[in-house]
């Protein structure tokens, strides 16, 4: 783990992998930290060199000063990148993560080589409004009261089912582990509105989405495929938590991106 200081603010990140390896730069979604990407980056064949940046309040990175937007967060993923000596790369991102992973795309066109969305959008909708306002909500009532809504409303039935007993322990590690910074992703997650920059991505696009997704319903990602020239969408029979549900397959679609990209 490794810190750098971007603008009087500390930004925590994460590397792994051989420094000859494919640069992947990750982005975690809301209420997470670098981890959210654990049980994918396993699966995936490299060699990558994986570069995991942290959101303000979540992991090592120090609560934020002020309100967050897209392209500081973008901002904050270059910055790492630039500290590395990584000048172009691929990167990928969950939920806020794919929003910021487009906004990287779309505002360094000439760094990236591919970009990869899982759940993301382009303009919070009213449904998605109000659920993160319940969101704020819930946590600032009881974390774990939190998790119970998240588990019955991020995973499938089926998923549910095959937890079974392990859910009280899925409840209590993801409440202790939900990031301080969680509000402030929650009040960006509330205004996002990059329909204008779409047109400005011009890498390779995967666009992924899950199919029983209620909090970014998959409509989204359509639209996503539709809004960015060459994109490719890519539908899973999952929820908002499929980064949870299916990491090998996340892992396999990200691997044919990456290498269809590369040769390209």
């Amino acid at each position: 783990m490794a810190t750098i200081d971007v603008g009087g603010s500390v930004i925590g990140y994460a590397v792994d992998g051989p420094d000859d390896g494919i640069p992947l730069l990750l982005f975690h979604g809301t209420t997470m930290n670098r981890m959210a990407w654990d049980m994918v980056r396993p699966a995936m064949k490299g060699p990558y060199r994986f570069v995991m940046v942290e959101f303000p309040g979540s992991g090592e990175s120090a609560m934020p000063a002020g309100p967050l937007t897209v392209a500081g967060l973008a901002a904050d993923g270059l910055a790492v990148m630039d500290s590395l000596g990584i000048g172009r790369f691929h990167v990928a991102g969950y939920s806020l993560g794919a929003v910021v992973a487009l906004g990287v795309a779309a505002i360094a066109p000439d760094r990236v080589v591919s970009v990869t969305s899982l759940c993301g959008w382009a303009v919070t909708d009213a449904r998605m409004k109000f659920t993160f306002d319940l969101w704020k909500r819930l946590i600032a009532a009881d974390p774990e009261l939190f998790m119970r809504y998240a588990v019955a409303d991020g995973f499938t039935m089926n998923t549910i089912a095959a937890l079974g007993p392990m859910l009280g322990d899925v409840i209590s590690v993801g409440a202790a582990s939900l990031a301080p910074g969680s509000v402030a992703h929650l009040e960006l997650d509330e205004l996002v509105d990059m329909s204008d920059q779409l047109v400005d991505i011009t890498s390779p696009a995967l666009i992924i989405g899950g199919i029983e997704d209620r909090w970014v319903d998959i409509s989204h990602s359509r639209l996503l495929a539709k809004g960015i020239r060459g994109a490719h969408l890519e539908e899973l029979p999952a929820g908002h938590l499929v980064i949870q549900e299916l990491p090998a397959e996340i892992a396999r679609l990200i691997d044919a991106h990456v290498a269809g990209a590369t040769r390209a």
